[in-house]
């Protein structure tokens, strides 16, 4: 099944993700960065784009690119601390430590500025980097050997991680009655982009160990098992979306992505 995206859906989509682009890599050439680092920035299209999804709701313009902005600015100062972590890129680690740190840190400050109560983003990120930390620690280390303990791991780097963005914007929005949705969305859609780069790395970066498509190869996971989960997913972020009539952009969008995995992604490590 082909799926795409309403067209001016589309368009409105690229154009955030390219003021997006734009400002991070504006920053990042200004502070130091060198042309293969702003490259790289530049090349991160989901982390680009996904502000326009967790912004979907807020209804002023001006409003909401400000708040897409400061939430790329944290998503790839975060990106940029996972490259240092795996050290694949080539890039200059001492780059990618002190741009991390400086995009995080001006992310913050926007974000504190944008909320009626500062206090909400600062516990909010204390609270849910505190899982996605003690997550990621804990993945490294105890690798997945089933679904539930892919599934718990991917709560917190995958899930917890896109949840507190969701969160954010809502906060950052100043519509804090729209966390609920807004967070029970980014949780099921970034368990569903989690999935995707699990199955995308086993090529991409011969990942094994852990890794949900090596699961799957080997049999300890059916593939009907992450097709239900997949299914249930995508449930759960409906179901958020419609909560919020505003963001009704936003079932297209779990759709595709939703079935781009499953009719994709999923058939290329069905064990035979």
């Amino acid at each position: 099944m082909t799926l795409a995206l309403p067209d001016t859906y589309t368009t409105a989509m690229l154009a955030t993700e390219s003021a997006n682009r734009d400002h991070v890599t504006d920053f990042v050439a200004r502070n130091g960065g060198s042309p293969g680092l702003v490259a790289h920035t530049a090349a991160l299209r989901l982390y680009l784009r996904v502000p326009h999804f967790l912004t979907e709701w807020i209804g002023d313009p001006a409003l909401r690119a400000r708040v897409a902005r400061a939430l790329v600015s944290d998503i790839v100062a975060m990106k940029l601390l996972d490259d240092l972590m795996d050290d694949d890129t080539g890039l200059n680690r001492v780059e990618l430590a002190c741009l991390c740190l400086h995009l995080h840190l001006t992310a913050v400050r926007e974000m504190c500025a944008l909320a009626e109560d500062p206090r909400s983003v600062t516990d909010l990120l204390e609270h849910d980097f505190t899982t996605v930390c003690t997550g990621q620690i804990r993945v490294k280390s105890h690798h997945a050997r089933d679904l539930d303990g892919w599934r718990a791991g991917a709560s917190t780097y995958g899930a917890s991680f896109l949840g507190c963005y969701g969160s954010l914007a809502a906060i950052c929005g100043r519509a804090t009655g729209s966390v609920g949705p807004a967070r029970r969305f980014a949780e099921a859609f970034g368990t569903i982009i989690t999935i995707a780069d699990d199955l995308t790395d086993y090529d991409r970066n011969g990942e094994r160990a852990g890794n949900l498509g090596h699961l799957m190869r080997t049999g300890a996971v059916p593939a009907a098992e992450v097709a239900a989960l997949l299914g249930q997913l995508r449930a759960d972020a409906l179901d958020a979306v419609r909560e919020q009539p505003a963001a009704l952009g936003l079932e297209a969008v779990t759709e595709l992505y939703t079935t781009d995995v499953l009719d994709r992604l999923l058939p290329l490590h069905t064990a035979p």
